[in-house]
């Protein structure tokens, strides 16, 4: 009798153990509804089928929550704090909307010194170049695949936060756009590491940017990888979390050598610290 018991205990969990493993286990972002922020939304019970989401005519990402299908909304640096629609058409093609509200918040300002003067006030030649480029780097930013968003994000290499999302910036005393990522201080030549997996959209010399990787994660989900001293990958090439895709350095426009990482969502550039564990974020900031 006690050895049925036993046997029927180990079976009971192995059983458990198995449908544990078995079970997908999703990472999401923090949802915070701020200019660059991320809106997480339900828009439809799991028991229905994977309903199709646009916001502002672009295709946003769905993943499968544990009731709910939910919607992962990049909402753009320059978002009025208002009542923001997603459309929203299921299976059958009947369409409706639902509203979230975007809060106001105030970015800080930084103030750089950039010793390149024509990385501030371009050349006619260069500003011919930087023209081309912002065509590319539109079409870059809103690439939407079909595969499904790969969302547990890692830091991308270790480092001191030397400049935060958002921030306002000052340039030679001029101003420029808020920055558009997060910079990461690190010794040139320091390994830069594929923040999820991801398929290689892009390598190359930007002007602003210098050596850039452009990673698709899938579903309007990118990242970027930028001011390399070395890229360790190619276009279409396949990358797993944690490979080592390139080095830091001090390509384009910096003022040392450091990593800036960008994240994308249906187009938008959206706050990176948002997709990393608390752990991976506690390092000193001059954003608070």
């Amino acid at each position: 009798m006690m050895s049925e018991i036993l046997s029927f205990n180990r079976f009971f969990i192995t059983v458990v153990v198995t449908f544990l493993i078995s079970q997908p286990s999703y990472a999401f972002p923090r949802n915070d509804l701020k200019p660059g922020g991320v809106a997480i939304i339900n828009v439809a019970p799991v028991t229905q089928e994977k309903p199709q989401v646009s916001y502002r005519k672009k295709p946003v990402a769905i993943i499968k929550g544990k009731h709910n299908w939910l919607a992962l909304i990049g909402i753009s640096l320059s978002a009025k704090a208002s009542s923001h629609k997603i459309k929203i058409t299921d299976a059958n093609k009947q369409s409706h909307f639902k509203s979230f509200r975007v809060r106001n918040y105030h970015y800080r300002t930084q103030r750089l010194s950039i010793p390149n003067k024509n990385k501030v006030n371009p050349n006619k030649k260069s500003r011919s170049r930087i023209n081309r480029e912002s065509l590319l780097k539109k079409k870059l930013q809103n690439t939407y695949s079909n595969k499904q968003a790969r969302l547990s994000f890692m830091r991308p290499t270790t480092g001191r936060d030397s400049g935060r999302f958002g921030l306002k910036r000052i340039l030679n005393k001029q101003k420029r756009n808020p920055h558009s990522g997060m910079d990461i201080a690190a010794p040139s030549g320091r390994a830069v590491k594929a923040t999820e997996s991801a398929t290689v959209i892009f390598t190359g010399n930007l002007f602003f940017t210098g050596n850039v990787i452009y990673l698709d994660h899938g579903n309007g989900l990118l990242s970027l990888y930028a001011h390399l001293s070395k890229i360790n990958v190619k276009k279409g090439q396949m990358v797993k979390r944690g490979q080592v895709i390139g080095k830091v350095g001090s390509t384009g426009r910096v003022t040392g050598p450091h990593l800036h990482w960008s994240v994308y969502l249906n187009g938008n550039t959206v706050d990176p610290a948002l997709f990393l564990k608390k752990k991976d974020n506690n390092t000193k900031s001059l954003q608070k």
